[in-house]
């Protein structure tokens, strides 16, 4: 029987153009590029060789607004074989929890999966909590903090990184996985699929057809609101060039302004 593997992916800002809504507190995606979760890439390639070695198929995942129709095609491009993006104004605003159920729900409504991918966590909120709370919702076992991962009778084996060295796990499917940034090469679109990709496009899933109600996604259903951020003003520095003859200077005037500070005995 063939292996179905769903990939979770998600489209964030670039980190050097990051926006935030001043009424919202919410990201404005709309005024930054968009690029693919570098982790996701990582989590997209361990499914990816696991089809290579089994024939499984591999369907990637994701919500977001409609935009982030250009990461799907990526995703095929890259070798997947079917993708699905969650879109609904509904879906605006999640945190992780109502961002966790759509997943999940998602997931179900496809119907059969034996391994589910997920990048460890994304770059624009770095909370992990996505991936694991797809797990709980799905009342599936999980594995996190992959670097390397196998399939084998049934079976994920996975090295997972731990402060203290790596620990080997075996666990029957059906499970999901988190996989670390970097663990991998993530493999490069390909013209030929980048092409079959655009023709065969994605498809696009509002609350109805997943069949969740809005007060469970998105804002309303977000237990965590946030009221105010302060954006953090970077320090203005000077720098002056000093001759080696006026270093003693130098040093008078930065133990003056207490910069430097002369050791006790």
């Amino acid at each position: 029987m063939t292996l179905e593997i769903i990939v979770m992916v998600k489209q964030v800002p670039d980190k050097q153009e990051v926006v935030i809504d001043p009424v919202t507190m919410n990201l404005n995606r709309s005024l930054t590029r968009n690029v693919t979760n570098s982790a996701d890439e990582n989590a997209l390639e361990a499914a990816l060789r696991i089809k290579d070695k089994t024939g499984a198929n591999v369907t990637v995942v994701s919500m977001g607004p409609p935009q982030a129709e250009t990461t799907m095609i990526e995703c095929l491009a890259r070798g997947a074989d079917r993708a699905i993006l969650a879109s609904d104004r509904f879906f605006g605003g999640a945190d992780t929890y109502p961002t966790g159920l759509t997943i999940a729900a998602t997931i179900s409504k496809i119907g059969k999966f034996d391994i589910i991918f997920a990048g460890e966590e994304s770059s624009d909120s770095s909370t992990g909590h996505v991936g694991p709370g797809v797990a709980e919702f799905l009342d599936i076992d999980q594995i996190t903090y992959a670097s390397n991962v196998e399939y084998e009778d049934g079976h994920v084996i996975a090295d997972r990184e731990l402060e203290g060295g790596t620990e080997i796990v075996k666990v029957p499917l059906p499970v999901l996985v988190t996989v670390l940034l970097n663990s991998n090469t993530p493999r490069m679109q390909t013209l030929r699929r980048k092409i079959d990709a655009t023709r065969k496009g994605i498809e696009m899933w509002d609350h109805d057809k997943i069949g969740l109600q809005p007060e469970w996604v998105g804002v309303r259903g977000s237990p965590t609101i946030v009221r105010k951020m302060n954006p953090i003003r970077e320090k203005e520095r000077a720098a002056k060039k000093i001759e080696v003859r006026n270093i003693k200077e130098l040093v008078d005037e930065l133990y003056e302004k207490n910069i430097l500070k002369l050791e006790e005995e």
